[in-house]
């Protein structure tokens, strides 16, 4: 009985480091599939190979993957919607499900960049002042704005995808905040 539990174990630990869209994520779950082999060596009587599997599969490597994925460019998202009180489930999915996660993947597996989302109900002229994100993404109605630099190589590759990342939205503006600045600095 244990064994099966720990078979199963194994092979969905196993399945979530490898199919896992984030990628700190898929380190995690690889630590905890070492964890789990340390624990079956452990179970089958090799306490020499259990110990060095939690050693360097569990502590090492875990330590070593993390402090890599340090060095992975991170993508900075900032959705804006000002006509939301409070965030809660209901007004993160409205958004989540069509733009927000087709974004994250394509960011993800096009450009291998790792996103990073925040939420606010700020208005987007003070995040824009206070914060520093890659694009904002704000909802209006039902309007949706993308906020970006004409300069970001990755704002212009979602640009030019826009037609496969985001299908369920037809009404998406695309404001440059760059050309927005510099005009208001010409009048």
């Amino acid at each position: 009985m244990f064994q099966a539990f720990l078979l199963i174990a194994l092979l969905v630990f196993a399945s979530f480091s490898v199919f896992s869209d984030n990628i700190k994520r898929s380190v995690i779950y690889l630590g905890v599939f070492s964890l789990l082999m340390a624990v079956t060596y452990l179970h089958f009587n090799a306490p020499d190979v259990a110990l060095a599997e939690a050693a360097i599969g569990v502590g090492l490597s875990t330590v070593m993957y993390l402090v890599a994925t340090k060095k992975i460019s991170v993508y900075d998202i900032c959705y804006v919607n000002e006509d939301v009180d409070v965030f809660d489930d209901k007004s993160i999915n409205e958004i989540m499900d069509n733009v927000v996660r087709p974004l994250e993947l394509f960011l993800e597996r096009t450009e291998e960049i790792e996103p990073q989302l925040a939420y606010t109900n700020h208005p987007i002229e003070q995040i824009m002042r206070e914060d520093s994100h890659d694009v904002y993404i704000q909802r209006k109605g039902k309007l949706t704005y993308l906020y970006g630099e004409s300069t970001d190589h990755v704002f212009q590759d979602i640009i030019a995808n826009m037609d496969e990342i985001i299908r369920d939205i037809s009404d998406i503006r695309v404001i440059y905040t760059d050309e927005v600045t510099n005009n208001e600095r010409d009048k």
